[in-house]
């Protein structure tokens, strides 16, 4: 749920509970004025009826006007003065009509009376609907003002945050462009606004100098490396050197290889990280499936394996480059970690790329094969290429998932 839209919500409550206890406080406050007024004209009444008692020592006659009754009644003794509201018969009407009633007792002539004086109070609940009816009507045009007033102001209150949002989803280290100031004149905005590009401008200083040093720490290895490896042709190829230092130059000579490959593979780990492969283009997997095990014939051959494919085209929008090191990362990987004699097995239907391998069960955690140097005991490479397979497929949403039942390895990836 979005901020303004649960603020707007809150206050909308807030404010009809504030109403609500406004307007029945409002609503028994105006009745107990009009109420009041109406006891005022009961004790005027009441004082008639007792100055006539004491001037003709008799009762005044009963009366029965339009919104007024009086009455005698004989009793035997004082009654406690008391109000009441209660309902008489209006015969003019022929039905009951709520009434105010003052009951209080008189003497004349040595008897005891109770006189009722009761007073109509039909115009003023009469009068207590249209005032209720008009305090309801300015609630509701009150309520709809508020909602309408958050609903158009709180939205071009919070239009700066939303660029602001928009702009961070949009940014792009491979861009490396700053996001754009945004104009407001709330305080509280602009120093968000500000607080994000200079977060903004020191990620894409870091970056930069984190990329510099991977390009530079990559280059100026590589030459090093390329000398190594040319001292040691040349030693391997000497013919005065026996056997026994053979081995150790051999061993070197397969550090240095897997120290190169190493390096590229960092290497390139931090370029796909980096988003340094911007470029994506149309590309059909099953050709390119069909390549990559024809350029791996010798190794296939070599250990004996029993490939099957079942191909479907499928186009995905991706750079061909990190396509074609996603697919030699499985395949390879299918090949390497199988057993002499065993099977690989590749599926690429319904948006889903299935690559089976028979092999040993791995010697460390399965949910840890995405790792970065994550490998079996026996494994000659890096432990970086199915992490590679799992930055490739983070960059481009795919679905990746690995498991390993009946001595058979199986990674597949789900395409959007």
């Amino acid at each position: 749920m979005r901020l303004f839209t649960k603020y707007n919500r809150v206050n909308i409550v807030a404010s009809i509970l504030a109403l609500l206890l406004g307007s029945v406080t409002y609503y028994f406050t105006v009745r107990y004025v009009l109420v009041s007024q109406l006891d005022d004209n009961l004790r005027t009444e009441e004082e008639e009826v007792l100055d006539h008692v004491r001037t003709k020592n008799t009762l005044p006659e009963p009366a029965n006007y339009r919104d007024q009754q009086v009455r005698f009644e004989a009793a035997d003794g004082p009654v406690k003065r008391r109000f009441s509201h209660t309902r008489l018969a209006e015969e003019r009407k022929g039905k009951e009509e709520p009434y105010r009633e003052l009951r209080f007792s008189v003497s004349a002539g040595g008897q005891w009376h109770t006189a009722y004086i009761a007073v109509s109070e039909e115009e003023t609940e009469y009068l207590l609907m249209w005032i209720m009816l008009i305090t309801a009507g300015m609630i509701a045009l009150f309520l709809s003002i508020l909602f309408i007033a958050n609903r158009l102001l709180l939205r071009r209150l919070w239009q700066p945050f939303y660029q602001t949002l928009n702009g961070i989803r949009a940014f792009n280290l491979s861009s490396r462009e700053p996001l754009p100031a945004q104009g407001t004149d709330i305080d509280e905005f602009r120093n968000l606004d500000e607080a994000i590009r200079q977060m903004t401008n020191t990620i894409i200083r870091d970056y930069e100098v984190l990329k510099n040093f991977a390009d530079n720490a990559s280059h100026e290895m590589q030459t090093p490396l390329a000398i190594l490896n040319s001292k040691l042709d040349l030693l391997i190829q000497d013919t005065g050197l026996s056997m026994e230092h053979h081995r150790p130059i051999q061993s070197m000579y397969d550090a240095i290889g897997r120290l190169r490959q190493l390096n590229q593979s960092l290497l390139l780990l931090t370029k796909i990280e980096n988003n340094q492969f911007g470029y994506t283009e149309s590309i059909d997997l099953a050709p390119l499936i069909e390549t990559k095990l024809e350029q791996l014939e010798d190794p296939v051959r070599d250990r004996r394996l029993a490939v099957h494919t079942e191909l479907s085209s499928l186009q995905l929008p991706m750079n061909g480059y990190l396509a074609d090191i996603l697919l030699n990362n499985l395949l390879t990987n299918a090949i390497r970690h199988n057993q002499d004699g065993g099977k690989v097995e590749i599926r690429l239907r319904e948006r889903k790329l299935r690559v089976s391998n028979s092999g040993a069960a791995p010697g460390f955690d399965p949910a840890r094969i995405f790792d970065r140097f994550i490998k079996g005991a026996h494994s000659g490479g890096t432990g970086l290429g199915l992490a590679i397979v799992r930055q490739i497929c983070e960059n481009y949403h795919f679905g990746l998932e690995y498991s390993y039942a009946d001595e058979v390895h199986t990674v597949e990836l789900t395409f959007n």
